[in-house]
């Protein structure tokens, strides 16, 4: 089994995740709000199309039963 420096590192991926995510709503609701008819909606909804994925990838970050998580040498 792994010991806390692999649950530090998974706390941290998962705080940039977050962070990351912050952002990018930020960036797309900037875009949709200030920004017209140069493809903006189709812009914005990548965005947050992205921001789904990353969402997804949090919550199965947030799954990860580390005490089952073993080092591969």
């Amino acid at each position: 089994m792994m010991g806390g420096s692999f649950v530090a590192s998974l706390g941290s991926l998962q705080r940039e995740l977050r962070s990351i995510i912050h952002e990018l709503e930020s960036i797309a609701s900037g875009i949709s709000r200030d920004f017209e008819g140069i493809g903006s909606e189709v812009c914005a909804r990548r965005i947050r199309d992205f921001i789904d994925q990353c969402e997804n990838a949090q919550y199965y970050l947030g799954r990860v039963d580390t005490s089952k998580v073993r080092e591969e040498n």
